[in-house]
């Protein structure tokens, strides 16, 4: 598996960068993992963009890896856009930096108190000394007195959401990820991995896990993809070299669903998606696996699914699946209610 350097020390940034990217068949590295005393570039260009393509690359020439970094900064508007690139560099801790910031809008009043956190988000190949650039950005307003949470770095205390009536620091990370300038990047920087690194054609597994006649499914989390998100699904995950279909539906059903499974049968059909977008396309090549359930807790990866359920096979177009779905459980339901019958499931 292609390993990917994620440039950051930060553990927090690093986690929340990996949550957003771990569905891809990468295996994603921190600098902790490979440049523990590798001295930092000087940050000297004036642009938060510049910034992450310089470390991009300086990181990815001193390893040798794929390397993305990033660059971003708080732009509060009544300050002409203060702290923008200086954002991480006005203290030498988050406290510091809060405290700061805090310092500098307290003569504010509070409806001047809107800014906008910006991320410029770069990945730099040093075989092809090629690089990408994209940049994502979530308006809000800087609080005097932070609000904490689950997410404590940085200035996410103080960063306060209007329409979702909560600080960045108060957001769990799946949250975050779908609405912060940071998720909006990742989102742009996948899709570019996924075009540019990912093979064009994909095998997924598909564990069709029943239990006393029914089938589980799952609800999409993916709210960067409107087309995707809260649609109802099967659980299933792409096949890696050195895996077989086999394996890799016992995986996904423990890691998305927390499920304990045994394969009973492959499903003979096999369903083709082809997702065609702006820049690139590729094809989907759905492999079902009819499957037991031996145990587990349930407790379903909250990054992946908003929800899970068992249905009815018979009741499956109540739903609102994915584009596709319904049609492709229609063709199976024969053969997979003749494999329930047999193997008592």
């Amino acid at each position: 598996m292609q390993k990917i350097l994620i440039a950051t020390s930060n553990k927090g940034k690093f986690s929340e960068m990996k949550t957003f990217l771990n569905d891809l068949p990468f295996e994603f590295i921190s600098l902790e993992d490979v440049a523990k005393n590798l001295e930092e570039p000087v940050e000297d260009e004036p642009t938060i963009e510049g910034n992450a393509i310089l470390k991009a690359k300086y990181y990815a020439e001193k390893t040798g890896y794929v390397s993305v970094a990033d660059d971003g900064g708080l732009f509060i508007d009544a300050l002409n856009g203060w702290p923008g690139v200086k954002t991480a560099r006005v203290g030498n801790t988050d406290e510091e930096r809060r405290a700061g910031v805090i310092e500098k809008i307290k003569d504010l009043e509070e409806d001047k108190r809107n800014a906008s956190f910006r991320l410029a988000l770069a990945l730099y190949d040093p075989q092809t000394k090629s690089q990408f650039l994209c940049v994502g950005e979530r308006k809000g307003i800087v609080l005097e007195k932070g609000k904490q949470g689950p997410n404590t770095w940085g200035y996410n205390e103080l960063f306060y959401l209007e329409d979702l009536k909560k600080t960045y620091g108060e957001l769990t990370p799946e949250e975050k990820n779908a609405t912060s300038h940071r998720g909006k990047a990742l989102t742009k920087i996948k899709y570019f991995l996924q075009n540019n690194y990912c093979a064009k054609h994909i095998v997924v597994a598909l564990p069709m896990i029943i239990k006393d006649g029914k089938l589980l499914i799952t609800k999409r989390n993916d709210p960067h993809r409107p087309e995707f998100h809260e649609k109802w699904e099967f659980p299933g995950g792409i096949v890696d070299f050195g895996e077989t279909g086999e394996t890799t539906a016992v995986k996904e059903a423990k890691e998305e669903a927390d499920l304990d499974v045994e394969v009973v049968k492959q499903i003979a059909n096999i369903c083709i998606k082809d997702h065609t977008f702006p820049s690139f396309s590729y094809q989907v090549y759905l492999v079902p696996y009819a499957c037991k359930l031996l145990g587990g807790d349930g407790n379903f990866n909250k990054s992946e699914v908003l929800d899970m359920k068992w249905i009815e096979l018979d009741k499956h177009r109540d739903l609102d699946f994915l584009e596709g779905d319904n049609d492709f459980l229609d063709e199976i339901m024969d053969e997979l209610k003749e494999i329930i019958k047999i193997n008592n499931l």
